[in-house]
């Protein structure tokens, strides 16, 4: 297994390979280690790093860790595992900005029609899925421009419900004419 782990400000690749129980052969900037460990405690590891004994106290939790070792502390982050998470993060730019149920809906009601102007937050579609309705909304202020289903469909997650075209966007046609 590969790693980028920044250790104070410094980004260090790390393959790890598992030899047998407790014994990891190690690769760290391109140097390689024979580690063996057992766990002491749950916040306390006695390592063997090629033949020399060293206990390490190990704390934190995700992708940070405060390890110490013979009383200095070295912070050690998982860049890989943190960046996953900042991409999971929504922020308010990464609205859905189409109208999609968000699991395998039947068409309930259609609370617009083509050429109706919307606002932000608006309900524009109910669907209902395991009992019970929701009602999903325009992401931006907008005019419909066309309708894609009707009362009673199936539709599924990734499905275009509702067009809407966003106010101060050149309509379709005016796009594919240059302007």
């Amino acid at each position: 297994m590969e790693y980028r782990l920044k250790i104070d400000d410094q980004i260090i690749p790390v393959a790890c390979d598992t030899a047998k129980e407790n014994t990891v052969e190690v690769s760290l900037d391109g140097k390689e280690m024979h580690v063996s460990y057992s766990r002491v405690s749950d916040n306390q590891l006695h390592l063997v790093i090629d033949g020399i004994g060293v206990t390490a106290y190990v704390t934190g939790n995700g992708g940070e860790k405060t390890v110490v070792i013979a009383g200095v502390p070295y912070v050690v982050r998982d860049v890989d595992a943190l960046e996953q998470v900042s991409r999971n993060r929504r922020g308010p730019r990464e609205i859905p900005q189409d109208i999609t149920p968000p699991m395998p809906s039947v068409v309930v009601r259609i609370l617009v029609a083509a050429g109706d102007t919307v606002i932000a937050g608006s309900g524009v579609i109910v669907v209902t899925a395991m009992k019970m309705e929701t009602t999903l909304a325009a992401p931006f202020d907008g005019t419909v421009t066309s309708i894609n289903v009707a009362v009673g469909d199936k539709v599924m997650p990734g499905q275009v419900l509702v067009d809407i075209e966003r106010d101060g966007e050149p309509a379709a046609e005016q796009q594919e004419a240059g302007g």
